[in-house]
């Protein structure tokens, strides 16, 4: 659980909200408040990840993945645009599966881009499935080549991991260098669910 937790809590991103919410105690005092409140209903996310064995409500893992975004939102200004069209939310996924997701369409592909870009989160339903979809129109990448980097990308592994375990659902990633990347979690519906 533990490993689980600091794969998911990115270093950077705690620095930099962090120095995000000092800046703003000088300049925008509500502003600092609101950040700080984005910032522990992040942390509590993670740390109430932890004790959930089974998946937990969709919208429970939404609302985690917007503080995630307020913040990132703070940092990069009009560089970051996002669109939530979720009509769909009556269903359970594991816990830490879409703002790994968000994370990375942030980090690797939005603000890649010198002018940013915009990250969409969507959901449907039917009577088999629900899916999730995030979709970006950052710089792209050659999901055959693996990344030059020098770091491990073991996160949507992870994910994808996790969601076959809990849900028997998959993860798809679909990307062209320079078009952006959309993830789709596909969830199947079980017996009796609405």
């Amino acid at each position: 659980e533990l490993q689980l937790l600091q794969e998911q809590i990115n270093p950077h991103f705690l620095y930099n909200s962090l120095s995000v919410i000092k800046g703003l105690c000088q300049t925008d005092p509500g502003k600092a408040e609101l950040a700080v409140d984005h910032f522990s209903g992040f942390l509590r996310g993670n740390l109430d990840s932890l004790t959930a064995g089974s998946p937990i409500p969709f919208s429970q893992e939404l609302s985690h993945t917007r503080h995630y975004l307020e913040l990132e939102q703070m940092r990069f200004g009009s560089r970051l645009n996002v669109i939530y069209d979720t009509p769909v939310t009556d269903f359970l996924i594991p816990p830490l599966t879409l703002q790994p997701i968000v994370e990375n369409a942030v980090r690797h592909g939005i603000v890649k881009r010198e002018e940013g870009g915009t990250l969409t989160i969507s959901t449907a339903g039917t009577s088999e499935a629900c899916t999730v979809t995030v979709t970006d129109d950052g710089i792209g990448f050659d999901p055959l080549k693996p990344m030059q980097d020098g770091k491990k990308h073991i996160g949507i592994q992870n994910v994808r991991k996790r969601l076959q375990a809990q849900c028997s659902a998959s993860l798809t990633i679909r990307s062209v260098r320079g078009c952006g990347t959309t993830a789709m979690i596909t969830l199947p519906r079980k017996a009796g669910e609405k």
